[in-house]
């Protein structure tokens, strides 16, 4: 085998060298999530059942919303915060996995969405 095959193949195994960034616990049942263009940080985020304070900071250079759905239902959602802007919201939450996305135009298609995993 050559060498540049053999390296391709060990990125392939490797997952190209991108690493999943480890989920992210709420502390004291509350979250800050960044807001990038494109991406929220974090994209996994771990909580225990019961009541969840998500605090959104927007540092992007486009504005953006913030949902979280459940089984197809919108749980919570910040609407659009403009960059530099800040918000939070509260809701209640059951076990179970939610996704959180920016539902302006094709952002979430482009990134910008996340999980809630709740044990």
């Amino acid at each position: 085998m050559t060498r540049p095959l053999l390296l391709i193949l060990c990125l392939l195994a490797a997952g190209c060298g991108a690493d999943e960034p480890a989920p992210v616990s709420a502390k004291n049942d509350a979250i800050a999530i960044t807001v990038k263009d494109f991406r929220y940080q974090p994209q996994t985020i771990r909580a225990q059942p019961g009541r969840l304070r998500v605090d959104l900071a927007n540092r992007g250079r486009l504005a953006h919303t913030f949902r979280v759905e459940r089984k197809d239902a919108i749980v919570a959602k910040i609407s659009s915060l403009l960059p530099g802007d800040r918000d939070s919201t509260a809701f209640r939450v059951r076990k179970g996995e939610y996704r959180f996305f920016c539902a302006l135009s094709n952002h979430e298609e482009l990134g910008m969405y996340g999980t809630l995993v709740v044990k």
